[in-house]
């Protein structure tokens, strides 16, 4: 068996080398294109039908718009104060007052789930537009169901489109967007949640200058009262003992009282402050989780005992040293060696706060168990940081107050050895300076807080209102056109490459190179030919001629050609070998094999050779009809009755070319190609012919000429173009292999190179080279 043909066809993968492998590879890329090219139509109409589809979805698609304002938001730095801070600072610490915020700590306001509802609840009760439209917000399944849903449901919503974002990290503005089907529903919106913000901030803002306004108010009433009543006390009193002034020694111990009455009131003062404040924070931390209070104060408590101690040694100490020796100022070297030390613990305090509210240590308390959304997590880290401090300061206030104690008690002892007029005149006199002191401290910083009130507002100030936008945002109309455009020309593409992939059918001649066989010839399609119908028949000396007999009605079409090339490739198949007896068959019916056949030997005549053409296809003959010969008398009537071969062989039109038909229909085909006699007849007629070619049915399907391997000298297998399988042809190659039959070659019928994947065919140049040659030829 011949697996590689004179014409070089065929390669063998042995021989290939790297530069081989880059030139199939660019062919596989040449056929695709070519592959694209024949597909062309297909791709732009599946491209067409997805743009406009795409472009009808995005015209039913519900328009949104987007508007968006901005807001400019006052960024401030916090401040803290700590034990032994003035009243002032003091109330800044506890109830907020003057105390600014960042951004962030703002946009998490802005995204709060309190924001959201406020918003809600105003959002319903305006509930249409101007125009009368209602809010797609409010409708339960916009534009379907109109039916209003519940605030919680326009607060879930308002939360998942409204958007926040800092315009520029280096500005103090916020930018606000809303999308909504509605044009007039985003603008409202924006504006609703900006005005909303700024009315929300400054009642924050006034809601924490009014409590510490309500606590100074209290203060200074019972401060008035207090000091009405010992003015009254000391008057009666200096009336009825006409008693006016204190000796010396009992003034300076009245005065040092009086002085320490009064750092004791201011001490309490901060103390019912600082413990207001803790309670209003853990009842916050109760709210979010029951018993987290109790958590921080135990956490707290271990760390703060060591620090207390100490500081209080200390204050009691420089007390003692000031009391005994009144002569030494705050300026002397032991004075100011206790101040240092107290100074250093109140810095360890200071940096153990720092540590504690840096590590999260006692944040990690509030989250165990505990989950929540960003503004919850936000809040609590606030409140964390805020106990922390005022824990601090609540136990050094605490310590201040001991230490008081104590030198109060050192100096009322003192006191009580005065004559009993002296003191209770003293006692007088200082309460009323305690008092009065108290009360002008208080009342003055009463008056600051009831200006500071009035004049508070939030944080946020509207800079540019949103706009009713003229122009929906999305769908955006182009670009879901030029996608669906894009995805058209993809599954075109797709859909192309894949149909070849899993398309067995033949449809070129690279689809041969797995056979390892060289294709002998590839016979064009009729369809290049104008004018010429293939199933036509034309009559010549009164015989009914078939037009597939194209190398005889036209032997200058390009058709012939390609039969003349299929001659040559069959002579020079292998030079050393003449082909005399050749068989004809092909892997399945209706691929042309009798075309070929009839058209091979015409091109034989051509040569002067002389040739015979048997039809042996005796279950679907065809040769009859292709030359316009009667089908009887014909080879079983010569081999089951006395006819003679003369009798049987027709001298068709085509000159040099006899044919043998099939005769009588015979129940027996394969017996009767495998008779002796036929044998015998084939041998017989090889002498007298130079070339014999056999018409057999197709072997892929029928095996009827199995038997007539031996007698042949070569065979040529015949596939038509698109209607062949590589399944079909390849177990008809396997079946003759496996005889040992000596197959010379593949011939591609019926070859449309409108239709072809192989890249170097071209429709054009069968066109072009007929008419060329026809019209030389005609001149």
């Amino acid at each position: 068996m011949h697996l590689n043909g004179s014409n070089g066809i065929s390669h063998s993968p042995d021989n290939s080398n790297y530069s081989s492998r880059e030139y199939d590879r660019e062919i596989d890329l040449l056929k695709l294109f070519n592959l694209l090219m024949l597909n062309k139509w297909k791709i732009v109409l599946s491209t067409i039908l997805f743009g406009i589809s795409a472009a009808i979805i995005s015209l039913m698609m519900t328009p949104i718009y987007q508007s968006s304002g901005t807001i400019i938001i006052s960024e401030t730095q916090n401040r803290y104060s700590y034990a032994g801070s003035d009243l002032a600072s003091l109330l800044s610490s506890t109830y907020g007052i003057g105390v600014g915020s960042t951004i962030a700590n703002e946009l998490q306001i802005l995204r709060s789930v309190q924001l959201s509802y406020d918003l809600a609840e105003r959002i319903k009760e305006l509930e249409f537009d101007e125009y009368g439209r209602k809010f797609p917000i409010l409708w339960r399944a916009y534009p379907e169901d109109s039916t209003t849903v519940g605030i919680d449901t326009i607060a879930t919503r308002y939360r998942s489109v409204i958007k926040f974002g800092q315009v520029d990290p280096d500005a103090d503005l916020v930018r606000i967007t809303f999308e909504s089907p509605l044009p007039t529903e985003t603008n409202t919106i924006v504006n609703l949640t900006m005005d909303t913000y700024s009315m929300l901030s400054t009642e924050q803002n006034r809601t924490m200058a009014m409590s510490a306004l309500n606590f100074l108010r209290g203060e200074k009433n019972r401060f008035e009262d207090e000091l009405t009543l010992r003015e009254d006390s000391l008057r009666i009193f200096m009336n009825n003992t006409n008693l006016i002034s204190v000796e010396s020694q009992g003034t300076k111990i009245i005065e040092q009282i009086a002085e320490l009455e009064a750092d004791k009131k201011t001490v309490e003062v901060q103390l019912v402050t600082v413990n207001s404040a803790i309670e209003q924070y853990e009842s916050q931390l109760d709210e979010i989780r029951p018993g987290l209070a109790d958590q921080y104060s135990e956490a707290l408590g271990p760390l703060l005992q060591r620090f207390q101690y100490q500081i209080s040694e200390l204050e009691t100490q420089r007390l003692q040293i000031l009391t005994k020796n009144p002569e030494i100022t705050e300026d002397h070297a032991e004075i100011q060696r206790i101040d240092n030390e107290i100074a250093q613990f109140k810095r360890q305090i200071s940096n153990l706060t720092s540590d504690l509210i840096e590590s999260n240590s006692l944040l990690n308390l509030s989250f165990a168990n505990l989950g929540g959304e960003g503004s919850v997590t936000q809040r609590l880290a606030e409140i964390s940081e805020k106990l922390v401090e005022l824990k601090v300061e609540q136990s050094q206030i605490e310590t201040q107050k001991e230490v008081f104690d104590e030198y109060y008690t050192t100096l009322n002892t003192q006191f009580e050895e005065l004559p009993d007029n002296i003191i209770e005149l003293a006692k007088l006199k200082r309460d009323v300076a305690i008092n009065e002191e108290l009360f002008l401290l208080v009342s003055s910083q009463f008056a600051e807080m009831s200006l500071w009130e009035k004049t508070q507002f939030g944080l946020g100030r509207p800079l540019d209102y949103a706009m009713v936008p003229k122009i929906p945002l999305k769908p955006k109309k182009r670009v879901i056109t030029l996608i669906g455009l894009l995805l058209g020309g993809i599954f075109g593409v797709s859909l192309i490459i894949v149909r070849d992939l899993i398309d067995d059918k033949i449809t070129s001649t690279d689809s041969f190179k797995v056979f390892k066989l060289p294709v002998l010839g590839t016979i064009p399609d009729f369809s290049i030919l104008d004018g010429l119908d293939p199933i036509g028949r034309q009559y010549i000396d009164n015989k009914s001629i078939s037009n597939q007999l194209i190398t005889f009605l036209d032997h200058i079409s390009p058709i012939s050609e390609a039969y003349r090339r299929l001659r040559i490739n069959v002579i020079y198949a292998n030079p050393d070998k003449a082909y005399k007896v050749i068989m004809v068959t092909s892997a399945t019916k209706g691929e042309g094999k009798s075309t070929v056949a009839a058209n091979l030997a015409v091109t034989f005549s051509e040569a002067e050779k002389s040739v015979l053409i048997i039809d042996l296809d005796l279950r679907r003959p065809t040769q009859h009809k292709i030359f316009g010969e009667n089908r009887e008398p014909g080879l079983t009537d010569s081999l089951f009755e006395t006819i003679r071969i003369s009798d049987i062989t027709n001298t068709t039109i085509a000159p040099n070319v006899d044919l043998i038909t099939v005769g009588k229909k015979t129940p027996e085909p394969a017996t009767v190609l495998d008779s002796k006699r036929l044998k015998q007849l084939i041998d017989k007629l090889s002498e007298r012919y130079d070339h014999i070619i056999l018409d057999t049915a197709p072997y892929g399907i029928i095996s009827d000429s199995a038997s007539l391997l031996r007698l042949v000298d070569g065979i040529v297998v015949v596939s038509r173009f698109n209607v062949t399988t590589k399944r079909e042809l390849s177990f008809t190659l396997e079946g003759l292999e496996h005889l040992n039959a000596d197959v010379l070659g593949i011939v591609l019928n019926a070859f449309d190179p409108k239709r072809s994947t192989d890249y170097y065919t071209n429709y054009s140049y069968y066109k072009r080279t007929y008419s060329e040659y026809y019209q030389e030829e005609t001149n």
